[in-house]
């Protein structure tokens, strides 16, 4: 039996988790794309990564492969795609979902079977602000003054592929996955972490800021890859 204690007065964070947004619009507040290539040989080589400021995001990035193929290969792929918000364009959370399609290829050349064959990429997102230019605001993930970002990691923004190859062995995949989980950047999570304060984080929510994808992976025995990286930002 349900009693009426449950519904009275508003709900508590035990009752729906997220106060801040419930019962609240969602409201689309941009998109941006960013493509990625590992080749053989990529021409030109990219370029380098533009400033933190709104600006154009350097959105068709291509990296060499290592010509051995059993070399490791890291790449970074900053600044991949971005979106400038005005001030206020939402109140208490920026939510993002992020969309990925992926197309690569393992392969051995070789007649013996090679055990550490790979291909991953992790994206993360950072928010520019010059309210964060403040230096008692400590980014959390260094444990340094934020200078102007602060940056999110989503555990589902992350793929791997890590396998053995047996000799000549070839395999293509396309895999294409969305990330919609429960984490945005929460004006209330900043708080509680002790990122922001009360005043700080509505600063923040009030005034423009820029939202970036950076990327950073590896491959071995890979023999192409593309991927798109697209983001939608909903906000309350």
């Amino acid at each position: 039996m349900i009693t009426a204690a449950v519904f009275a007065g508003p709900p508590t964070v035990g009752d729906v988790g997220d106060v801040d947004s419930f019962q609240k619009n969602a409201r689309f507040l941009g998109a941006a794309s960013g493509f990625l290539t590992l080749s053989p040989s990529c021409t030109p080589t990219p370029p380098p990564a533009t400033s933190p400021s709104p600006s154009p995001a350097n959105t068709d990035q291509c990296y060499n492969l290592d010509p051995t193929p059993g070399n490791l290969t890291v790449f970074s792929a900053p600044n991949i795609a971005r979106i400038n918000l005005p001030g206020g364009a939402a109140h208490d959370v920026i939510y993002p979902v992020l969309t990925f399609f992926t197309n690569y290829q393992l392969q051995n050349p070789t007649a013996a079977q090679v055990p550490n064959a790979r291909f991953l990429y992790s994206a993360t997102l950072t928010i520019y602000s010059a309210v964060l230019n403040d230096p008692t605001i400590i980014d959390p993930n260094t444990g340094l003054p934020a200078g102007g970002a602060v940056t999110f990691v989503f555990s589902p923004d992350r793929f791997e592929v890590d396998r053995s190859l047996e000799g000549n062995e070839r395999a293509r995949t396309r895999l294409d996955y969305t990330r919609a989980a429960n984490a945005g950047i929460e004006k209330a999570a900043l708080i509680s972490a002790g990122t922001l304060t009360q005043h700080q984080a509505d600063d923040l929510f009030n005034k423009p800021m820029t939202v970036r994808m950076d990327v950073t992976g590896q491959a071995r025995y890979v023999t192409d890859a593309n991927v798109t990286f697209n983001m939608r930002l909903f906000g309350d």
